[in-house]
């Protein structure tokens, strides 16, 4: 009897290596990355690795916020891909401007190069995207298209949140839920990603090659295939703050990265209809509003809610005198006049 089973047996272990056979060898004449290493996609441990596997796996930095670190997560013909059909299409990079969020303006807050890729543009571009949406579990069409960025020479990306503070850039899918950030080269110093609201653990000092922008947060070396995941919105719905990051100057080398942003629904590109998001928040309601109290600028809440009235009290919060421009957000209607005030006040722009 256990003779005559194991020959369907045998049949069907040679019918699947077969396959798996035919598999790899399209994926080579496509020029694609072979498959077979991708079974350990999410968390095989060090130990159970081969010493001559390349550095390849997850690692959880923070629970709150949420940031997560994927070593090797790209391969070097896939950084070298990227980089070279950027390259010739690389502008200076934009900041939104917040009065007008319709409008980008160039700032000293973000001094890098960069351009935009359409989604699957092509073919090693939608591979990389199936990639990013396996780890982080949302769908590609969430994500805008691909931002590749240049930086060297000191250029930097001052501390900022990717959660939309205004009404008209969460029109299109709703606000950013998560980004993941690829870093396409290892810069020779410089270049971390930092997020200032997060403790920097105790390995992380300059002896360790971290620099001084660095130690302000915890940070993540920019090494060349590796990928980070953080996300903007708490599952409550509300803005993250540890989620404030940026990169730091580019001291030596330069530094080459992508960032993929994912919205809460599907971000429309190229005439396809966009998807309207109620914004829903899951925290008890406020008290009630004093009458009269009332902010000036529509983005006071989300301002507030990444804690700029403690941070920049003089536009937020104001004096007696002269009231800031988000009393109600900022929970400080005793400040308010009995005559509302014009207020002409300008802020910097949040970066895109």
């Amino acid at each position: 009897m256990a003779g005559r089973r194991a020959a369907p047996l045998c049949c069907c272990l040679l019918a699947l290596a077969a396959a798996a056979a035919v598999a790899q060898g399209k994926a080579a004449s496509r020029g694609l990355p072979d498959l077979q290493g991708d079974r350990d996609l999410i968390g095989w441990s060090e130990q159970i690795r081969p010493d001559d596997k390349p550095r390849r796996g997850m690692k959880v930095l923070s629970w709150d916020p949420r940031i997560i670190l994927y070593e090797g997560l790209l391969t070097e013909e896939e950084c070298d891909h990227l980089v070279r059909k950027a390259e010739p299409r690389l502008t200076r990079s934009g900041v939104v401007d917040v009065d007008n969020p319709s409008n980008e303006g160039i700032s000293d807050i973000r001094t890098s190069y960069g351009m935009f890729f359409d989604r699957q543009e092509d073919e090693v571009i939608s591979y990389v995207e199936k990639k990013l949406s396996e780890w982080s579990l949302i769908p590609p069409g969430h994500g805008e298209g691909i931002q590749v960025l240049r930086y060297a020479n000191g250029q930097e990306y001052k501390p900022h949140f990717d959660y939309f503070f205004d009404s008209f850039s969460v029109s299109n899918g709703g606000n950013r839920l998560a980004t993941i950030l690829m870093y396409l080269s290892t810069p020779e110093e410089g270049g971390e990603t930092v997020f200032p609201n997060v403790k920097a653990p105790p390995e992380q000092t300059r002896e360790a090659g971290y620099s001084e922008c660095a130690m302000d947060g915890l940070a993540v070396k920019s090494r060349k295939g590796d990928a980070v995941l953080f996300f903007s919105l708490r599952t409550e719905g509300t803005l993250d703050k540890g989620s404030l990051h940026g990169s730091c100057p580019t001291l030596k080398g330069t530094k080459y990265a992508a960032t993929k942003w994912y919205h809460v629904a599907h971000y429309a590109m190229h005439g396809e209809q966009a998807v309207h998001v109620d914004h829903v928040t899951f925290i008890p309601p406020p008290p009630p509003v004093p009458a009269g109290c009332k902010d000036e600028k529509s983005a006071c809440p989300g301002w507030a809610e990444g804690g700029e009235c403690e941070a920049n009290p003089g536009f937020m919060v104001g004096t007696k005198e002269l009231p800031g421009a988000c009393l109600l957000s900022c929970g400080r209607c005793d400040l308010m006049k009995p005559a509302a005030l014009s207020s002409n006040r300008k802020v910097a722009g949040v970066a895109r």
